[in-house]
């Protein structure tokens, strides 16, 4: 063998171990289970291996991250005009937590702690000042802070589902809190004493997602106050909790339903799951306006920019698409 093809041999196979510890190095691609824009638009958040990434609101391409050490992340959520970013997750069966993040600093500002189970939701109310969490350990915590303040104090526990709390949500107009669990069912409960005030057992499977229809400018008269749940059922199901009312089922999915967001203006409802598909639904209705395929994989997470121009969607292999919903009905 010549010294040339001796030193090229060498060559390759150091370049050969320089590219397979670099990609080592790669961090891992996750499922996407949580994405969120930030409230002035300019960001979208997800969940990353023991970290939160921010992205680009054009490609979805992770430009930044900063450290959250969890084993998993379940939910992430923004305080609306505010400046806190709740990171909920821990470890399945051993411990939970919700970490609430500085958007400014990106540094820790306070921890709430689970000792039993994995933080598997959560959601703050429109005015910012309640935070929900839902539990694995079949539960469900309400937390409060003063105007103006970043600390967070527990008022009540939720308890009386018999399965993992999967998703919970606040009433636009304050008066009520909803849970959807993996037993089936949806509790409503009074936000001023924690009290249940209704349960709805229409659903035939787990319930993993819900969300209300964002309030109108106009008022509750021209539109009420609906919730829309999603389920393993194939359903999409559209309720008014506060008066005890299933409006209607939406049955145009053919596998389990994860994900649902309202667009901003309350107009039209997305959903997603299983399929790889994402539905776009007339509000009123269950008109289809949009049906298209997003994924190959299942999708676990959809979020709607603040100005309604943007939607992002999450799936099992770690990608994360943007449509642009400009010139959509």
């Amino acid at each position: 063998m010549s010294r040339l093809h001796h030193d090229w041999g060498v060559a390759s196979a150091i370049i050969a171990l320089a590219l397979s510890t670099a990609r080592a190095l790669e961090p891992i691609p996750v499922p996407i289970t949580a994405l969120a824009f930030s409230p002035d638009g300019l960001a979208l958040v997800s969940n990353g291996s023991r970290r939160v990434d921010i992205r680009s609101v054009h490609d979805g391409s992770v430009r930044s991250h900063f450290p959250c050490d969890l084993p998993k992340i379940s939910a992430i959520a923004f305080q609306p005009r505010g400046n806190i970013l709740a990171v909920a997750g821990g470890e399945p069966a051993v411990r939970g937590e919700v970490r609430l993040f500085d958007w400014r600093t990106q540094t820790v500002a306070q921890r709430l702690t689970n000792p039993e189970d994995l933080a598997t939701s959560v959601r703050f109310n429109t005015s910012g000042t309640l935070l929900g969490v839902g539990s694995a350990n079949h539960s469900a915590s309400v937390w409060r802070t003063a105007p103006g303040s970043t600390n967070f104090t527990k008022i009540f526990t939720l308890t009386g589902h018999a399965g993992p709390v999967l998703a919970i949500a606040f009433s636009p107009i304050g008066r009520t809190i909803v849970t959807g669990s993996a037993d089936r069912s949806i509790k409503v409960w009074s936000t001023e004493d924690g009290r249940l005030l209704r349960t709805f057992s229409h659903h035939l499977e787990c319930v993993n997602a819900l969300v209300f229809r964002p309030q109108a400018a106009s008022g509750d008269e021209a539109f009420p106050v609906a919730c829309a749940s999603a389920s393993d059922d194939r359903t999409v199901r559209i309720w008014q909790p506060e008066i005890g009312r299933m409006v209607r089922i939406i049955r145009q999915h053919r596998a389990p339903a994860f994900a649902l967001v309202y667009a901003p203006d309350g107009l039209s409802l997305f959903s997603a799951g299983k399929e790889g598909r994402i539905r776009r639904f007339d509000a009123e209705s269950d008109t289809l306006f949009y049906e298209g395929s997003a994924s190959s994989d299942w999708i676990y997470a959809l979020a709607v920019s603040p100005d309604g121009s943007k939607l992002a969607s999450g799936d099992w292999s770690g990608a994360v698409l943007i449509r642009d919903l400009r010139g959509d009905k």
